[in-house]
């Protein structure tokens, strides 16, 4: 028979089962818990409290945003939105001098320095402070994107920071004859042979968050023509069709997104209904794009007046999060849930870029004072 355990240990064991279920989306909790005495301090920075908590709550929780706009709508504000009580980061932007960000991912975030003679392109954990400077890959191009991952095997991308990671540049030339794509690797330093698909002629590579789904990334093509695919283990490039109907139908303004089943997912609105289809491949390889779900918009989320347009701008993997820009602001609608949060004053967005991770306070001076004590 196992000794009796001591009142205090019950209660450690009783309070770190409260902690652990303080919700991630809104850091300052737990961060205020942390301040509330010496025991709470050094549970909320234990190594092995922390991995519980990350396979608590499963995916990241959203901390913030960047945003990318078209070349014609010129350049939104580069730094960072935070979407918690938690004052915004330093960010790379704060020195002056023109950034774009590219893509938010698995703790980092791409950000192309467009004013910097000494790098081009910039990879930031904006938890860490942790900078990653690379240069450009040798494709001429006029427009692009970019995305950025976690390359370390095994990973559940719970805590990516400080590992390995991949940058996949996608981009089009003029005459748009063809799209073009390099992967960067931390681990090489340096970018691979370029590879190249010819696309049909007058087509170029959007301004849009590419979506990884397993070693493949997808992004758009422009006026949502078709989807080109870059497979990072072979190093090439394919060409999608969209679902039907004809993307016309959502002038333009889609976002491709990762669905429950892991496959390729695609939003858009219609008359103030989000439709949303995933593309089912059959054991036989057969291809078919499957209507999943429609949501009325009019029903679940704000608008500044009856068939007030809305445009999907971005989504966030993992929890399964849409963005949606109406005349009233930029607004998520988790799916699952159906809940529907305003994140952005009414303006201009074209490709949200969510920032999600885990913000404990082991991501701060914290974590030295729990060391101290």
């Amino acid at each position: 028979m196992a000794p009796p355990r001591h009142l205090p240990d019950l209660v450690d064991d009783a309070t770190a089962e409260i902690l652990l279920r303080l919700p991630p989306d809104e850091p300052a909790w737990l961060l205020r818990a942390a301040l509330v005495c010496k025991p709470w301090l050094r549970t909320l920075t234990d190594p092995a409290f922390l991995r519980r908590y990350r396979a608590f709550h499963g995916a990241p929780p959203l901390l913030g945003l960047h945003h990318r706009l078209q070349v014609l709508d010129g350049e939104p504000d580069p730094r960072f939105a935070p979407t918690t009580a938690l004052p915004a980061f330093p960010h790379p932007a704060d020195g002056g001098g023109l950034m774009r960000a590219l893509d938010c991912r698995h703790g980092r975030a791409l950000l192309h320095m467009v004013e910097d003679d000494g790098v081009d392109f910039l990879v930031w954990d904006p938890l860490t402070g942790d900078r990653h400077r690379l240069g450009v890959p040798e494709i001429d191009w006029m427009a692009y994107s970019a995305a950025v991952f976690c390359a370390a095997a095994g990973c559940d991308h719970l805590d990516c920071h400080g590992g390995p990671f991949r940058v996949v540049f996608v981009a089009t030339n003029d005459p748009v004859d063809a799209v073009c794509a390099s992967m960067y690797s931390s681990e090489t330093g340096a970018w691979s042979v370029p590879t190249s698909i010819h696309n049909g002629g007058d087509v170029y590579v959007q301004a849009r968050r590419g979506t990884l789904i397993g070693d493949e990334i997808y992004f758009t093509l422009s006026r949502g023509r078709a989807i080109v695919k870059y497979d990072c283990v072979k190093n090439c490039l394919s060409v999608l069709n969209p679902p039907p109907p004809d993307p016309a139908v959502y002038n333009g303004w889609f976002a491709l997104m990762v669905m429950e089943d892991n496959s390729l997912g695609l939003a858009g609105i219609v008359d103030s209904i989000l439709c949303l289809w995933s593309r089912k491949v059959s054991a036989e390889g057969a291809v078919e794009w499957v209507q999943c779900k429609v949501i009325e918009l009019e029903t679940v989320m704000p608008m500044a007046k009856p068939h007030d347009e809305a445009y999907v701008v971005g989504f966030a993997e993992g929890v399964c999060i849409i963005f949606v820009h109406t005349s009233v602001g930029l607004f998520t609608i988790e799916l699952k849930s159906g809940r529907v949060r305003k994140v952005g004053e009414p303006g201009v967005y074209y490709s949200v870029l969510p920032y999600m991770s885990f913000y404990t306070p082991d991501h701060c001076r914290l974590s030295s004072q729990a060391r101290a004590v």
